[in-house]
């Protein structure tokens, strides 16, 4: 069983489940490379035999050696559990022959002392590279490539190209990637696929902008799953077949449309409390589509639900990368211009031009039949007056907007100087340390207390109890020069702020500031 999949499926079992997990995908692109392999467990795994190696140097005891992981080092404290748990992981998987023997050998660059424990090592030998190479092959793991070739060696993959080549207007990079794509996803669906009813979003809520491309991933992807069976257990077996129906039925049309629950209840319902994950089937952007394109909705409703929706996807997106992993920005930013372009519609009776024509791979291409239609019998004269009357108003409006920047730079300016005027050099977060220091000096004078007659370093460590600060930074400030132009801008502020309580300290600062 391929060590993701073992993961996921037992992640119960995984005391330091996240710690395990990192490590492996760190360990993936690495596994035919024995010492880059064992550079990452020195590097990362092996804390807890530098601490050993640091004691026995310095000839001291857990209490007096100062000990600090590296970046990203697992704690010392709890290294050889999660090495252990790693071997647990990947030991039924052929491709992590190095990281296995390394974690049973249990050697490293800090121990000097080689344990003498008997091991159950994996064998290796001058062929084990080439191997690992074969394995990962075999559990389509080798992707991405860079030669579609490389793909078509497949029997399987060739027969799916070969279908359709010729039916597809499209070149050899587009089928790369397509390749690549599919590989990817693949390789994600069987890491999901303990949870098959919901692991089948990922496959069918694709979206690259291009709806020839999605649905052949689509159906690359079928084909990968339902001829997949290497190295699987009967359970794994088992779910692939479910996730391959659930992908197959969520296809028809009748899964991609608005539910009745809201369709009946568009009236009263009330957007914020819909649940968009569900409400769009988890973000599928034929559902996005059409929420937010849908007649009976205003258009206020429409960019509130795009907002919404937009919002949702972005905050789930950052929690969970590995499920929600396509960028749907391009979407999103058709549906806005789509929602502006039908606020202000450019046509002879105020009918919308389709925004269609931005984007032909676009979800917009989901927009109804019949104004679909409407824009396709415009004629070619309305459309060259529409471009014209459309190039005036742009023109215009540019003109006015020149003319509201200017007036606005003139009023912001005025709005400045009038506000540096009362507020210059004032702190959004309170004084700074020099200014604090300036008040208690004129409030201590006031009661009798100043550099005379009391000491400095009294000063300094009063006021760092009652400011916080740190006291070297206290004495330095507590060296006042009143000529400086800093002091006298200080002495300014420290003034105003004292004018309404206490007028007369005020009048000393305006004397001293002269």
């Amino acid at each position: 069983m391929r060590a993701k999949e073992k993961l996921e499926f037992n992640r119960r079992e995984f005391d330091y489940f996240d710690h395990v997990r990192k490590s492996i995908y760190d360990l993936y692109p690495l596994r035919t490379d024995k010492r880059k392999t064992k550079d990452y467990f020195s590097k990362y795994l092996y804390a807890d035999a530098r601490y050993r190696k640091k004691i026995k140097t310095n000839n001291g005891t857990h209490e007096t050696v100062s000990f600090h992981e590296n970046k990203d080092e697992v704690d010392h404290l709890i290294a050889y559990r999660v090495r252990k748990e790693i071997q647990n992981a990947i030991c039924d998987d052929k491709t992590f022959l190095y990281a296995y023997n390394i974690i049973e050998r249990d050697h490293n660059p800090y121990d000097e002392d080689q344990k003498g424990k008997t091991v159950k090592l994996k064998p290796e030998t001058l062929a084990s590279s080439e191997e690992v190479e074969r394995e990962c092959s075999c559990y389509k793991e080798d992707y991405p490539k860079s030669n579609l070739g490389d793909y078509l060696l497949d029997e399987k993959n060739f027969e799916f190209y070969n279908e359709r080549f010729c039916d597809f207007i499209v070149d050899e990079e587009w089928w790369l990637f397509v390749f690549n794509k599919s590989y990817e996803i693949f390789d994600r669906l069987r890491v999901l696929a303990y949870d098959p009813f919901k692991a089948h979003y990922l496959a069918n809520n694709i979206y690259f902008g291009d709806m020839l491309m999605e649905e052949t991933i689509l159906d690359l992807l079928l084909m990968l799953i339902n001829n997949y069976n290497y190295d699987l257990t009967p359970v794994q077996k088992k779910k692939l077949k479910m996730l391959a129906i659930s992908i197959e039925q969520y296809r028809n049309e009748q899964f991609l449309v608005i539910e009745n629950k809201y369709l009946e209840i568009i009236p009263s319902l009330n957007l914020n409390e819909v649940k968009w994950m569900k409400a769009t089937k988890l973000f599928n952007h034929h559902l996005i589509t059409q929420w937010v394109t849908h007649p009976d909705f205003t258009h206020d409703q429409q960019l509130k639900i795009l907002r919404l929706i937009e919002d949702k996807y972005l905050t789930e997106k950052q929690c969970n990368p590995d499920f929600f992993c396509y960028d749907l920005s391009d979407c999103f930013s058709q549906l806005h211009q789509l929602l502006s372009f039908n606020e202000h519609p450019p046509g002879n009776n105020g009918s919308p031009v389709s925004a269609t024509t931005v984007n032909p791979n676009s979800p917009i291409n989901q927009l109804p039949m019949v104004q679909m239609i409407e824009h396709l019998n415009t004629s070619l004269e309305e459309l060259k007056e529409q471009n014209a009357r459309l190039t005036q108003i742009i023109t215009q409006q540019n003109e006015e907007l020149r003319l509201l920047h200017e007036k606005h730079d003139e009023e912001t300016h005025n709005m400045m100087m009038v506000l540096n005027d009362h507020t210059e050099n004032y702190n959004r977060k309170g004084l700074t340390l020099a200014q604090l220091i300036l008040v208690f000096y004129y409030m201590l004078n006031e009661l009798g207390v100043n550099f005379n007659n009391s000491l400095k370093v009294q000063w300094a460590r009063f006021l760092m109890k009652v400011t916080g600060k740190h006291i070297q930074n206290i004495k330095t400030e507590l060296n006042i020069d009143f000529e400086s132009t800093k002091t006298k801008k200080n002495l300014k502020i420290v003034g105003d702020l004292f004018r309404e309580l206490l007028p007369k300290i005020t009048a000393k600062i305006e004397n001293d500031s002269i």
